[in-house]
């Protein structure tokens, strides 16, 4: 998607996805071609003030490597971790960001920057990455999965992003599909987050091993600090080499996963399902077996006419869209 306007290829913009690990910051033109990208580690231990001032040391740092005068660019649009005031641009809290209740975020960095600042929901950001530039081009109704850590959503309707009343909708991570599940970090009780998140499938295979359950190809105890050191790759690795345990915690993931999109295909009947984050790794290994439980469980016009497909932007989706909010205004149908 291009934005077609006299003179803006001479523009840029900013895209920062602020999240509890690390902070990516890219400079973009309106084609959606990234110029020059940063990512540090967010060290968000060291509290509030210390990440406030490292997100604007790594903008003022990436304005310096590319080269770019800072009055060809337009703004810097930010994708936060919620829950958001986007009209007052403020993060009301974020779990991730120890300390962080209220912060004011889009007047500090327009005070520091001296231009337009819009915040956004990480999540929504993402899906609006995919919408404007992925795999989501041209699609006017479409819902985004973020697969990582825990689970995030994005919801786009009639080519607009839906905040809901106040700013809170699309927590896809936090929709029931178990009432008798496993508790979330949210506090609730079967959500997709605990079975279907990365942080969800771990702890589900920690918990199996703690009740002695044995696992063929991990080789590990119950050992917290060296389970921990286990990436998903090496999960979902054991369970194509057969390892029950794996393997049945793998597929009821996706399994749980499936039922959230068939929740979604029904309650919504959206055009599109974007998936994007680590998992997406498993490439048709996640989309077959999860496309046959959203067609056993939608309707069948809704799933027939339902794309399920994995984001295109792979580790960019969030900085694109952030940055494409300066370009592409949220409430355009464009």
């Amino acid at each position: 998607m291009m934005v077609e306007k006299k003179g803006v290829e001479k523009k840029y913009s900013i895209g920062v996805d602020l999240g509890g690990t690390n902070i990516v910051s890219a400079i973009v033109n309106y084609q959606g071609k990234i110029v020059n990208r940063l990512k540090v580690p967010t060290l968000a231990e060291r509290g509030k003030e210390a990440t406030i001032k490292r997100i604007i040391e790594t903008i003022h740092e990436n304005i310096v490597q590319s080269t770019i005068a800072p009055g060809d660019i337009i703004g810097i649009g930010i994708g936060a971790p919620g829950p958001l005031d986007i009209k007052k641009g403020i993060i009301n809290f974020a779990p991730n960001l120890p300390g962080w209740r209220d912060v004011p975020l889009k007047k500090i960095l327009e005070d520091e920057f001296n231009m337009k600042v819009v915040l956004e929901n990480d999540a929504n950001a993402a899906a609006w990455g995919e919408r404007c530039f992925g795999a989501g081009q041209g699609v006017n109704n479409l819902v985004c999965f973020t697969l990582g850590t825990g689970i995030g959503g994005g919801i786009i309707i009639d080519g607009k992003i839906y905040h809901g009343n106040n700013y809170g909708a699309a927590e896809l991570g936090h929709m029931t599909v178990n009432k008798d599940g496993p508790r979330c970090n949210c506090g609730n009780y079967g959500c997709l987050e605990a079975y279907s998140s990365a942080t969800g499938i771990k702890n589900r295979i920690k918990n199996r091993i703690k009740e002695g359950v044995k696992s063929e190809f991990l080789n590990f105890d119950s050992d917290d600090e060296l389970f921990e050191s286990f990436r998903l790759k090496s999960i979902f690795e054991a369970a194509r080499k057969g390892d029950r345990l794996t393997s049945d915690i793998v597929e009821e993931a996706i399994s749980y996963l499936g039922i959230a999109i068939a929740n979604i295909a029904n309650i919504l009947n959206p055009e599109m399902v974007v998936l994007v984050g680590g998992i997406t790794n498993e490439g048709d290994k996640l989309l077959i077996p999860l496309r046959k439980e959203v067609k056993k469980r939608a309707f069948y016009s809704n799933y027939k006419s339902l794309k399920i497909v994995i984001g295109k932007l792979t580790g960019n989706a969030g900085v694109l869209g952030a940055a494409a909010l300066l370009w592409i205004p949220n409430n355009c149908s464009c």
